[in-house]
């Protein structure tokens, strides 16, 4: 009696699994589809960055042509729209300039646009604000 259940064992033994069989597709399923989310979230945050850092550098420069001996409002907003266009060429798309004269001899500058969105149905956007006093020659005395 004990050789046929030592028999048996051996049979179950050699058994193929049919538990895990196919289990790895549903993990990839799941897996691939999160970890490209993940890489798409990424470049959309270093996008962001990039033209937040080109937009805040385009207003601080419109911002010194503005409050220059002499600057203009015009001025300001071509010299973001250069900077802009030099630094982030095609990353922020329809910048808007606006620009006010505030008490005490004080210009103010902002600029915002928005990012291409590698995600769909969501959008994002940028803004840059730079403020300062009039730079004006007085006579001594």
């Amino acid at each position: 009696m004990s050789s046929s259940r030592l028999g048996t064992s051996k049979r179950r033994a050699r058994l193929p699994r049919w538990g895990d069989r196919g289990s790895s597709t549903p993990e990839l399923v799941v897996i691939l589809p999160l970890v490209l989310l993940l890489i798409t979230l990424s470049m959309q945050c270093a996008l962001w960055a990039l033209a937040s850092h080109a937009l805040s550098d385009s207003v601080a420069e419109g911002g010194a042509a503005l409050r220059a001996n002499g600057g203009t409002s015009t001025a300001a907003r071509t010299a973001v729209i250069r900077e802009l266009q030099t630094l982030a060429n095609g990353l922020v798309l329809r910048p808007t300039v606006s620009v006010q004269s505030l008490p005490d001899g004080v210009d103010s500058l902002s600029a915002s646009g928005v990012l291409p969105s590698l995600l769909p149905g969501v959008g994002f956007t940028v803004s840059a604000q730079s403020a300062g006093p009039d730079q004006q020659f007085r006579a001594s005395g």
